[in-house]
């Protein structure tokens, strides 16, 4: 859910502080990077489950008789959708293995939330394309699904907030 928290004239007691007095922005940063990573896992486990389903509808609905996963333009969009897949599997592998480790958290989780965000919807959308018209049906949630992953190149940092960052990492 995305929406706004307003905070007015509140106070906090010392001993609840985060941090060092002025670490906010590292403490922020930090954080961002946690839920960033976390995000994107989620993006994963969701791409994996849209292959799964247009797979078993590429084996399953047939024209002309055969299967439409024999015909090219459907395999070979599945096959870039396995491709997406692994490669934001391992962008969060990487990104998760450094929590704590590196200084460098905020590039490899800005990489990992762009690639995926972006690999997700281009995920959805080829579903949605395999499924033909059952792809806009709810009962099949593809198109819930495409709504949700259009929503992660938001929230979290927007994809050119990402870019910003690895620009940023760049020197540039």
């Amino acid at each position: 859910s995305i929406g706004e928290l307003l905070l007015e004239d509140v106070r906090v007691n010392a001993d609840a502080l985060l941090g060092e007095v002025g670490a906010g922005a590292v403490i922020f940063s930090e954080s961002m990077a946690w839920e960033r990573i976390c995000l994107v896992a989620s993006h994963v486990g969701t791409m994996a489950r849209l292959l799964d389903q247009a797979v078993e509808y590429a084996r399953t609905r047939k024209t002309a008789g055969q299967p439409i996963g024999k015909l090219q333009a459907i395999s070979h969009r599945i096959a870039d959708m396995k491709v997406r897949l692994e490669a934001s599997r391992l962008l969060v592998y990487k990104a998760a293995s450094q929590i704590g480790e590196t200084w460098e958290i905020d590039r490899e989780a800005a990489i990992a939330k762009l690639h995926t965000s972006e690999a997700l919807i281009k995920t959805a959308m080829d579903t949605m394309q395999i499924l033909g018209g059952y792809g806009f049906m709810v009962d099949y949630g593809v198109e819930r699904t495409l709504r949700d992953a259009m929503a992660s190149t938001i929230y979290s940092g927007t994809s050119e907030v990402q870019r910003n960052i690895i620009a940023r990492w760049l020197g540039l």
